[in-house]
């Protein structure tokens, strides 16, 4: 049950199922409904948190379209016309506004018109079919309550004596009379309504960072509890971020605590990412690596850098990009086995092998030339090389090597300490591996530096 305060009362605004069965309705106050039932389940109204969770919508909502408008305390009005065909139809997308919104854990009415105010009427009053043309609008909203016209209580009891309870009783009045009597706006909801009359609205515009708060009653300690949490903030950011055609390469959640400063997580994606999925993916690598200081009153969500997305494809398996997937493999290795256990390699302007690469970051261009890795280099090297045995003139490592094609001499180093002449060449023995070897021209020993 929700209560809010009405001066020093507090009133009894939404009621479940079970409440409902024992007699407890809307609009009671709450010291009656508790004359009902001694232990209620009592929660109290947070405007500001409805508000947030509209706004929040709101940018979730622009996924399906741009033009997504706020009605407070609790609508979103969004203009479907020229979406349609994008999505399959109108009970294509339909059905898809209704199924994110109960991922999200809202319980939602949709309703469908040409006009703001009849779809609006219509999704408050949980009527389910659409109405799709102009004409059809008159009696599509005819059998709808009175109320839904927010009627003062003056001019609701006025209608009321007339013995008017539903829309076609007030359309079939006299429209100059109502007029005089109840006012002129009663005449202007309804030629909005019909749309006879225009009804502009503004369009809700998204902010341009991502920050998403939840509340909660009570607090939490498990990891797996957050990532719920997690799932429903990322499937907010998804939509906000199909909206605005952008991605995000890493977020951060913030924990607050009682008593203790907050802390945050922040996770890395390898790439810009927009889809919930992918995204939740790398967070659930990283779960087992999650420690929460103390119970948890409250989990925020922040995605302030973003990156332009539109006309790339968005799915992890589209073979144009595969190669694309690499950056998101290793964000999850790194959320799976830590920072320092995954890196990246990059080139440097250095002949000597053991010098010409180093460990590059995230945000290095840097990279390995082709043409070392896919010619006569191998990929990986020995961490220092291995002096090799001679017998019968031919290196030995576990069995005779034979240096084969040409050789690649490497003099480098003479202005440091690093000090090489050396000649390589790539060898093979009885059982068919191959590795790198070179000759030092200075000492003419063998040396095993590294394997193909």
């Amino acid at each position: 049950m929700v209560v809010e305060s009405a001066g020093r009362l507090e009133r009894v605004v939404a009621v479940d199922a079970l409440a409902q069965s024992l007699g407890i309705r809307a609009g009671i106050g709450l010291s009656a409904a508790l004359a009902f039932v001694n232990e209620l389940d009592v929660h109290r109204r947070k405007p500001q948190a409805e508000a947030e969770a509209l706004t929040a919508l709101a940018c979730w909502a622009q996924q399906f379209t741009p033009t997504v408008v706020i009605v407070e305390p609790a609508m979103l009005l969004l203009e479907i016309g020229g979406c349609l065909r994008y999505f399959g139809g109108l009970d294509a997308l339909r059905g898809r506004v209704e199924a994110g919104l109960a991922a999200l854990g809202y319980a939602a009415q949709t309703g469908c018109a040409p006009t703001p105010l009849a779809a609006g009427w219509r999704a408050e009053q949980g009527m389910a079919g659409a109405i799709t043309e102009l004409a059809g609008v008159r009696s599509g909203i005819a059998p709808l309550p009175l109320t839904v016209l927010r009627l003062d209580a003056r001019r609701h009891e006025g209608l009321a004596q007339l013995g008017v309870s539903t829309l076609a009783e007030l359309l079939a009045l006299p429209r100059a009379g109502v007029g005089r009597r109840f006012g002129p706006e009663v005449g202007l909801w309804l030629d909005r309504a019909l749309g006879v009359v225009a009804d502009p609205r503004t369009p809700f515009v998204p902010p341009d960072r991502f920050v998403r708060c939840i509340d909660l009653d009570y607090p939490f300690e498990q990891v797996d509890v957050f990532v719920r949490l997690a799932e429903r903030l990322l499937a907010e950011l998804a939509g906000y971020l199909g909206g605005r055609g952008l991605g995000v390469q890493s977020v951060a959640f913030r924990f607050v605590y009682d008593a203790l400063p907050a802390s945050l997580l922040d996770v890395g994606f390898g790439r810009p990412l927009r889809r919930c999925d992918d995204m939740l993916a790398v967070l659930r690598e990283r779960a087992g690596r999650i420690v929460l200081d103390a119970p948890v009153f409250a989990v925020e969500l922040r995605a302030e850098r973003l990156h332009e997305l539109d006309g790339q494809p968005l799915s992890l398996l589209d073979q144009r990009q595969r190669h694309g997937d690499l950056p998101l493999l290793l964000a999850r290795l790194r959320a799976r086995l830590g920072d320092d256990a995954v890196c990246r390699i990059a080139a440097v302007p250095d002949h000597r092998p053991e010098r010409a690469w180093r460990i590059a970051g995230d945000g290095d261009t840097g990279t390995l030339q082709p043409d070392l890795v896919l010619g006569e280099r191998p990929g990986w090297l020995l961490p220092e090389p291995l002096a090799l045995a001679v017998r019968d003139n031919r290196p030995w490592h576990d069995e005779p090597l034979r240096a084969i094609g040409r050789a690649e001499r490497i003099e480098s180093g003479w202005w440091d300490d690093g000090s090489m002449v050396r000649d390589y060449w790539q060898a093979v023995g009885p059982s068919g591996r191959r590795y790198w070897i070179f000759q030092d021209r200075h000492s003419l020993g063998w040396w095993l530096h590294g394997v193909f």
